[in-house]
This record gives C-alpha cells, structure tokens and sequence, in this order.
C-alpha cells in the first residue's frame, strides 16, 4: 500500500518525505526504486479512473 499526500497541488510521497530521503536520512538505491514503482503504479491507476469518468462523461 502506498500512502501519498496531496497537498497545494503537489504529491509527496511517504509522508511528505522527497525521493531518495526518509525520515531517516538517505534511503539505499532498491527501496527507493521499489517506492518509486509503487508511486508509479498509484498514479497510473489513478489516470485510468480519471480517464474512465472522462469517457463516460463525454458520452
């Protein structure tokens, strides 16, 4: 599961944490890869909703 938050516009991903970082500093190479799929798979799912309603709407 991944938890994104929104905020002004923008996606932070991981509690509002920038990519390579955690609360814990740097994080290594494969979990930030991993996040980054995550986050990747998240929005596309998301654009497919979003493209769906579109398609309905212009029905």
């Amino acid at each position: 599961m991944v938890l994104v938050l929104v905020w002004a516009h923008h996606i932070y991903p991981y509690g509002g944490y920038g990519y390579g970082y955690s609360p814990w500093g740097l994080m290594p190479k494969e979990q930030e890869i991993a996040m980054l799929e995550d986050q990747a798979g998240y929005l596309e799912r998301e654009l497919g909703t979003i493209r769906s309603r579109l398609e309905e709407l212009r029905r």
